[in-house]
């Protein structure tokens, strides 16, 4: 039988090394689209756009895709918190005021009340809607 060294709290001390997926990741030349797509903050259908429109390059075997892991870093810097637009969303808008989703959506198409449309969703600037706020104030 072997001894284990035990710490302050009676846990055995385990050494921390790294395994053999930690070091394949280390050491790959190309990246998936979906890793690519994770370390860039973008979607997968994203990321394959921009392959087919020629923004970036890959290599296509088979039915996958790779980029090369440099391509994937300049990818990652360009496009690092992109879709990421700081304001509120038309429920949290809601929930200031009491106004209704079909309203809210007819002021943002009609311009009424500026935003910008992120995926599926609607996000209003937090000066837009204060400056929309202001706007429709009454003396």
């Amino acid at each position: 039988m072997t001894e284990k060294s035990r710490g302050a709290r009676g846990r055995a001390n385990v050494c921390k090394t790294k395994t053999s997926k930690d070091l394949k990741q280390e050491e790959k030349e190309y990246l998936s689209l979906k890793e690519v797509a994770a370390m860039s903050g973008v979607s997968y259908g994203a990321v394959k756009r921009d392959i087919d429109h020629g923004s970036l390059s890959a290599y296509h075997i088979g039915r996958k895709y790779f980029v090369a892991k440099d391509a994937a870093a300049a990818y990652s810097l360009v496009h690092q918190g992109e879709g990421q637009a700081e304001g509120y969303t038309i429920r949290q808008i809601m929930e200031k005021i009491p106004l209704s989703y079909a309203f809210l959506i007819e002021l943002v198409k009609t311009k009424k009340l500026p935003a910008v449309k992120v995926g599926r969703q609607y996000i209003i600037p937090y000066d837009a809607f204060a400056a929309f706020m202001a706007e429709n104030k009454i003396q």
